[in-house]
């Protein structure tokens, strides 16, 4: 019987399907123990209304169409359950790449489900055709074929559904598109599912079938398609993170999900983010029997470039893959071609995996063998294509050891380059790689060298020992030196004595002394704060070696200095020499240019607040072998040392918090620094929370660091009113001070804060005596910051109003607001407790205004505590208006009204953006205007 009706086909996009699903039941009957089917409702409502349409007496024609493990097979498992409870008789067919020449394989498959013949042969037998045979032959099978269906059909309707359509014979295909087209009235759904971008059959034969019936395109499951599916299965409502990492792992793709989430349920592993870890791990083993066969189907090419761009990950252009597979570009271009359209990779730049954990898998499925001489060929092949060490370099961390020169030398090279460019981490993990790799004991010395300077620079506690190999190793006296120098550095970060490495350093240097080791003792010394030796021995060597060379005559002056800022003496002879060692540095040398910063530190000490000292350049090597990032993070502390000494706390917070971003560069005098403003600021919780979190609660050892970490906790004690233990604290300061040989109270004022606490507890007498030793040694200075803060707290301990007033005055003509604020609230205290409540009220009031301006929290509530006892309160018009702006606020706003960014007023004024921002939000409070477009309105012209 001749089937002759015609159908119309309709072609259907993924958005039309969903739209005409609207409405659609919940999940499919289950297909399997344990298996929904999730974000396919569309897809059943198709299928529900094939199947329905035996009502219509039409024909209904349904392609799935979609990459592997898109869920292909899982719909055709849940039509043809369906179409079984209705009664339905199921001829099922699934090709194979093997039958693929089959002819006639995946008829004879259909057939098979049929009744028998009238003459009692299976229906099979309708699909042997001889191999000869001719087109009118082939055309007469398709006949008998066809109307032996139907009769089946008269009694129950028939579902045809064939799984893998690319896989099949092309005189199959030719008779499913001949009852495809040909077969209107017939009670019969066709329903196929396959993959046509995949290699396999007739193109032409496919798209044929194609457009003969409805085309529905599966994509990856969503976001909440997913967290249905995982919530149902796993018990509990999955967090955002887990359902992001299974979608990151999976790429949506339905198969894999299944089993990642099948073998997550037998383990009882909670859909939460601490879970994350282990999807790799689990989820490898869980799919491995799927992918592999998935990427096989492009054939060994499709293979090997599956293996290379697992390998290459960024460096996966099709040029490096070509190299890396042995392919030639013309192969590896149609392998990358046809993983694409498997959906294994992603169509990107650099190509990618779609789903990490087949990435994972082809990795896995590499034996090691196979793993090392890819890493080790990507990693030359990368090197000569790139000329970028850091990118060769990370193929060679995936390997044990190479065994190849060429290696040491590139892992070499791209510690170097992270050096340079401020990553200290990863310069420190390329290096400590490289000792895997076989070399000469000379060769290791340099390398343990290099690498125990960084562990240094960085605080690391085992960096003493990475030198102390490297010493054992060393055996030139110009290595041995330098090795020296970098270990006396990194026993006085850890408080350890220097003299053992001073003692290497003289060994090492007998008889040919060195500029370079002699200055860099002095810089280990000025780290540890210990001066003992090195004023009574290294010292007069300094002055010697500089003989009569003007420039390290000149360096050698900065020791001279440092020495007497400990001992608070020659303020101007400090300067002066610390500005000649400046003007001195040699910047190409590297050694020297790390002298920047004792230099500095002496100006900031010496309260020569005036200047910025090149703080904004990069590149300046003051950290100790950090490169950039430790410049960078080491020039912010400076910067917020000098704006904490001018009282800008603004600024002082935002600098020293940038500086902290690296705090091995600033250490714990950073710290400890921070600190001080946070608590000048208020802000006592934070100040708790930023020594104890960055700092141990006892560093090892009597250092610079130790003390002024104990100075800042009991200065937050103080603030805190736990005047008992904060006066332990001071006390235990000065006697680390003192045993360092620091007499400065510009350095720490720790005198005046225990007088303080003295005072407060009662004992009168102590406090007098403390107050008037620091009164004495501030004057010797001569440093007008220090001097105000004794004299502050020698007036409020005595109520001696002379020297309270004298606090006030000897800060005219400086630019210190914080100091001011304190000592002005500090005098009109005095008098207010001596009976001069008329005085004390404008000073109160003067006071407050300036702390409010500054944001110096608990000076302007002591001042407003005062104004109350006094019987005023505070003057709130003086802290708003143009008149309330600090010179850096008002500055920074000048430039903004201008018309300048953030970033060009940060760079002019040598700030950070955030410090600029800071300023502007002040700006705006005090002038009562909301944003930037306000300003030029708001200041005076």
């Amino acid at each position: 019987m001749s089937v002759t009706a015609m159908r119309q086909a309709r072609v259907i996009t993924i958005g039309d399907a969903r739209r005409s699903a609207a409405g659609a039941a919940g999940p499919g009957e289950d297909t399997r123990p344990g298996r929904k089917l999730y974000g396919r409702e569309p897809e059943m409502a198709l299928l529900a209304a094939a199947l329905d349409s035996r009502a219509g007496n039409r024909t209904r024609s349904l392609f799935f169409e979609g990459a592997a493990g898109t869920g292909k097979s899982a719909l055709l498992a849940w039509a043809r359950a369906d179409a079984r409870r209705r009664g339905w008789t199921v001829a099922a067919g699934r090709p194979s790449v093997l039958e693929a020449a089959n002819d006639f394989g995946v008829l004879r498959q259909v057939l098979a489900a049929l009744p028998p013949l009238p003459d009692g042969r299976p229906a099979a037998a309708l699909g042997q055709v001889p191999a000869d045979a001719s087109p009118v032959e082939v055309f007469g099978v398709f006949e008998r074929v066809s109307a032996h269906l139907l009769d089946a059909a008269t009694r129950d309707p028939v579902l045809i559904a064939l799984d893998d359509l690319q896989w099949c014979d092309p005189s199959s295909l030719r008779w499913l598109a001949y009852l495809a087209n040909r077969s209107a009235g017939l009670p019969i759904a066709l329903v196929l599912a396959g993959s046509p971008e995949e290699p396999g059959a007739d193109r032409f034969l496919v798209d044929e079938l194609i457009a003969s019936g409805e085309r529905q395109a599966l994509g990856r499951l969503t976001r909440p398609q997913l967290r249905r599916w995982a919530g149902d299965l796993l018990g509990a409502p999955p967090d955002d993170a887990f359902v992001a990492g299974c979608l990151d792992a999976t790429g949506g793709n339905e198969a894999l999900l299944a089993d990642l989430l099948a073998v997550l349920a037998a383990r009882a592993v909670p859909p939460v983010r601490e879970s994350l870890e282990l999807l790799e791990s689990v989820g490898t083993a869980a799919v491995s029997r799927r992918v592999m066969p998935w990427i096989r189907r492009g054939g060994p090419e499709a293979l090997a470039v599956a293996q290379a761009v697992a390998v290459l990950g960024d460096d996966s252009s099709p040029v490096l893959i070509a190299q890396l597979a042995g392919l030639s570009l013309d192969l590896a271009s149609r392998a990358i071609d046809r993983l694409i359209k498997l959906d294994i990779l992603a169509d990107a730049a650099p190509l990618r995996y779609v789903h990490s954990l087949t990435r994972a898998v082809v990795t896995t499925e590499m034996n090691a063998g196979l793993r090392t001489a890819l890493r080790l060929r990507a990693s030359r092949i990368v090197r000569d294509r790139h000329a970028e060490p850091e990118r060769a370099a990370a193929h060679l961390m995936a390997v044990d050891m190479a065994d190849d020169p060429d290696a040491l030398a590139t892992l070499r090279a791209a510690g170097s380059s992270a050096l340079d460019g401020g990553r200290p981490g990863p310069g420190l993990r390329y290096l400590r790689r490289a000792l895997a790799e076989p070399m000469p004991d000379a060769t290791r010395a340099g390398l343990l060298a290099e690498i125990g300077a960084v562990e240094a620079g960085l605080g690391a506690a085992d960096s003493g020992n990475t030198l102390r190999q490297a010493l054992s190793l060393a055996a030139t006296p110009s290595l041995r030196v330098r090795i020296a120098v970098d270990l006396a550095y990194a026993d006085a970060t850890a408080g350890r004595p220097l003299g053992p490495a001073a003692e290497i350093i003289d060994e090492a240097s007998a008889g040919l002394p060195t500029a370079e080791a002699a200055f860099g003792l002095f810089l280990a010394y000025a780290e540890s704060g210990d001066a003992g030796d090195f004023l009574s021995r290294r010292l007069p060597r300094l002055r010697d070696l500089a003989g009569g060379d003007p420039r390290l005559g000149a360096l050698a002056g900065l020791a001279d200095a440092w020495s007497d800022v400990r001992r608070g003496r020659d303020r101007a002879g400090c300067v002066r020499r610390a500005r000649s060692a400046l003007e001195a540095i040699d910047r190409q040398s590297p050694w020297q240019l790390r002298l920047r910063w004792p230099a500095v530190s002496t100006l900031i000490e010496a309260e020569e607040y005036g200047e910025e000292y090149g703080l904004a350049e990069t590149g300046g090597r003051f950290a100790h072998r950090q490169g950039p990032a430790g410049d960078t993070a080491l020039s912010a502390y400076l910067r917020g040392r000098l704006a904490h000494g001018r009282g800008d706390l603004t600024a002082a917070r935002a600098e020293l918090e940038t500086a902290l971003a690296n705090p091995s560069a600033a250490g714990a005098a950073g710290v400890a620094r921070l600190a001080h403003v946070l608590t000048d600021l208020g802000e006592l919780d934070a100040a708790d929370r930023l020594i104890s979190g960055h700092v141990p609660p006892a560093p090892a050892g009597r250092t610079w660091a130790a003390a002024a970490l104990t100075f800042a906790r009991a200065s937050l004690q103080m603030a805190r009113n736990q005047h008992r233990d904060a006066l332990k604290g001071f006390a235990e300061a000065g006697r680390i001070l003192a045993a360092l040989g620091i007499d400065n109270p510009g350095l720490l004022h720790w005198r005046s804060r225990a007088a303080s606490c003295h005072a407060v507890l009662g004992d009168r007498a102590a406090a007098t005596s403390l107050a008037a030793e620091e009164v004495a040694l501030a004057r010797h200075w001569g440093a007008p910051r220090a001097l105000s803060t004794a004299l502050a707290a020698a007036g409020m301990v005595t109520l001696d109003a002379d020297a309270a007033l004298e606090a006030v005055t000897v800060l005219d003509g400086t630019e210190a607001e914080s100091h001011r604020a304190a000592a002005l609230v500090n005098l009109g205290a005095v008098q207010w407790e001596t009976g001069a409540a008329g005085q004390a009220h404008g000073h109160l009031q003067a006071g407050y205004a300036l702390a409010r301006m500054i944001g110096a929290r608990p000076t302007w509530l002591r001042a407003a505590r005062y104004l109350k006892h006094a019987g005023g309160r505070p003057d709130l018009g003086r802290i708003s208006g143009v008149s309330a702006l600090t010179t850096q606020e008002r500055a920074v706003a000048e430039r903004a009204a201008a018309g300048a960014t953030n970033r060009q007023i940060a760079d002019e004024m040598v700030l950070t953006q955030r410090t600029v921002e800071q300023y502007l939000t002040g700006a705006y409070r005090k002038l009562g205007i909301t944003g930037r477009s306000q300003l030029a309105a708001a200041l005076p012209r």
